[in-house]
């Protein structure tokens, strides 16, 4: 059993399952089992839990229990909704400006995810990071990782909803057979979800594929 010496490495673990749906959404959280698990004593959980509770992940409810929250759709909407804007702007600056070595790397960081994405047991985090190293291409080029920063960690239920996206947005070859043109000189790239599409939507005002 892998021995866990404090609160913060035990809510690292947790964190890392409720965000990649190993924990799914309603699943209760019962500090007997989690004192087993983690060989931690039962107020160490409770401070794991009060700190998950604090950001949002879990809800707990005295004499009841604690359970995982469900994603609140109106923040997720509102979250996409900044990012498809603020991505949308970013793309605009870059694609003038594009050099070939950036274009290839958007090509290499395009098949590797193309590659995470046709296996016929997809690993989804993988997939997960490949997708925000793709995404995070242009946000660097545009000296702006700290705005990238801030995008990725808005909210817990907006990395849910993209792990969920990643998981059950559909066929994988069909969504890269299918992909959309950027315009970035021949770049294509995969719709991965909703807020894909509505980017590249909002930035390719007045640009063609080349």
């Amino acid at each position: 059993m892998e021995q866990y010496r404090t609160d913060a490495e035990i809510y690292a673990v947790l964190e890392r399952e409720i965000i990649d749906l190993t924990i799914r959404p309603g699943s209760l959280l019962s500090e007997n089992p989690l004192c087993t698990r983690f060989a931690a004593p039962r107020s160490m959980i409770r401070v794991v839990l009060q700190k998950l509770q604090e950001n949002g992940l879990v809800k707990i409810v005295p004499y009841k229990g604690t359970t995982v929250t469900r994603l609140n759709r109106r923040i997720v909407d509102e979250l996409i909704y900044e990012r498809t804007a603020v991505e949308a702007r970013i793309l605009r600056d870059f694609a003038p400006q594009c050099t070939p070595e950036q274009r290839a790397l958007i090509r290499r960081r395009v098949e590797a995810y193309a590659a995470l994405a046709a296996t016929e047991e997809p690993d989804y985090n993988r997939l997960y990071e490949a997708d925000r190293t793709l995404h995070g291409t242009w946000f660097s080029a545009m000296d702006k990782m700290y705005l990238w920063s801030t995008l990725q960690n808005a909210h817990a239920d907006y990395s849910r909803f993209r792990m969920l996206d990643t998981m059950t947005s559909g066929g994988f070859m069909s969504q890269i057979t299918g992909a959309c043109w950027m315009p970035l000189s021949g770049a294509t790239l995969p719709p991965l979800s909703r807020w894909w599409k509505s980017t590249f939507t909002a930035a390719s005002g007045g640009w063609a594929p080349s």
